[in-house]
């Protein structure tokens, strides 16, 4: 499955492989830190921005890994 379009592919970079894993880190890092202040409504909106960065780092090394695999 391809995550974007063919003509926008390029090819591996181990830099952008590097920064999605801090992505991933940093994002779960933040979602662990604030997963005892959930339970206030208000909260919800500010935990939302560790959670975007999860899934933006989860995207980054899955089309990463696919770029190394397709080598």
């Amino acid at each position: 499955m391809r995550l974007i379009f063919k003509e926008w592919d390029s090819a591996f970079n181990p830099v952008v492989a590097v920064v999605g894993v801090l992505f991933l880190a940093i994002g779960l890092y933040g979602m662990v830190l604030w997963r005892h202040v959930l339970r206030h409504p208000v909260v919800l909106v500010v935990a939302l921005l560790p959670t975007l960065l999860a899934a933006m780092g989860v995207l980054i090394v899955v089309r990463e890994v696919q770029l190394f695999k397709g080598r």
